[in-house]
């Protein structure tokens, strides 16, 4: 779990319309493509996939206007994708003693910033109506939503069959206890499990210490047990 969630962080790390790339592709093949399945599952399947090719379609277009690399560890800009403007970082002081002098030059720095921050309202109301803002406004969403922990428990455990890479590395998976294949479905029900075990003040994870299958609670939940691969 230790090297998983260091995978997480690095993932973290990368950009914005990179994290939306991932999670429309989980959208893609979460419900699979069992030709035998429900017509209720159908359409559902088609409605993730539709989801997820339109949140793919938007990445991309954000993709193009931005690095590959977030520029800093914690970006709280993320639904606009742009910097503080320098004007709004200056601070215009006055002293009570000033002279006419220093007004005025105080004056002329206020003027200024008025200008340059009129100017960066205008740039960004006229930005909010095109294509790519709004690409990039959306994916941002989604990566608040989603995060990278969810993209990356479901589709590497969906990929490697039940092996995440802390697992590869341990040599460990997790398999159905019915015997069935693991699928990205159980996959994204499992990572459910790991929210539930934080919400419980990670005591969900201590289940493994007394269950008889070792089962901590994201097992619990997704049917699944860790073996030996």
């Amino acid at each position: 779990m230790v090297a998983d969630i260091g995978v997480v962080g690095l993932l973290s790390l990368l950009s914005t319309p990179l994290l939306g790339l991932g999670t429309g592709l989980m959208l893609c093949v979460l419900l699979g493509n069992d030709a035998r399945s429900p017509l209720a599952l159908k359409a559902a399947r088609w409605t993730c996939r539709l989801l997820g090719a339109g949140i793919i379609g938007l990445s991309l277009l954000g993709m193009g206007h931005t690095s590959l690399l977030k520029s800093r560890g914690l970006d709280l800009e993320i639904l606009t994708g742009r910097a503080q403007h320098p004007a709004r970082a200056q601070t215009v002081y006055v002293a009570p003693e000033a002279s006419p002098a220093e007004l005025r030059t105080a004056t002329n720095r206020l003027q200024q910033q008025v200008k340059a921050l009129k100017e960066e309202l205008d740039n960004r109301e006229q930005a909010g109506r095109s294509w790519i803002y709004q690409a990039r406004s959306f994916t941002g969403a989604m990566g608040v939503t989603f995060g990278w922990s969810g993209v990356y428990f479901t589709l590497i455990v969906g990929i490697w069959r039940g092996r995440t890479v802390g697992k590869f590395l341990f040599r460990t998976r997790a398999v159905n206890l019915n015997g069935r294949e693991l699928t990205f479905f159980d996959a994204f029900i499992r990572h459910g499990g790991y929210i539930a075990g934080v919400a419980m003040g990670l005591l969900g994870f201590a289940r493994l210490l007394w269950e008889p299958n070792r089962q901590a609670v994201e097992d619990r939940i997704a049917g699944t047990v860790v073996v030996r691969d």
